[in-house]
């Protein structure tokens, strides 16, 4: 990854390396797809730093315009950890998680 400068993240600034994970908080990533009565949803996963040593994860179920957030349901020490367990869930979860969202 190339270095973004001093004013980006990744770069130095005042000789400190910058850490882009916790200047921006939440971060999404796309774990899949899921279909539901239907429809094709986008999965992904949004991971938020809350300590030094934990992170936690909710999923993110996306149809064009339309948005389902769960409340956190990960916690994990690392960022890869939680990207890495919610890919793992079953289809059955991830369909019930869709469905409490909803509500």
């Amino acid at each position: 990854m190339a270095d973004q400068g001093a004013e980006g993240h990744g770069g130095t600034q005042e000789g400190r390396p910058q850490l882009g994970m916790w200047d921006d908080g939440a971060k999404e990533t796309v774990i899949g797809a899921l279909d539901h009565e239907g429809e094709r949803w986008k999965v992904l996963v949004i991971v938020e730093p809350i300590s030094a040593d934990l992170v936690r994860g909710s999923l993110s179920f996306r149809l064009a315009d339309t948005r389902y957030d769960t409340a956190p349901v990960l916690l994990e020490d690392t960022v890869s950890s939680v990207v890495r367990r919610a890919a793992g869930l079953p289809e059955t979860m991830l369909k019930q998680l869709l469905a409490s969202a909803r509500r």
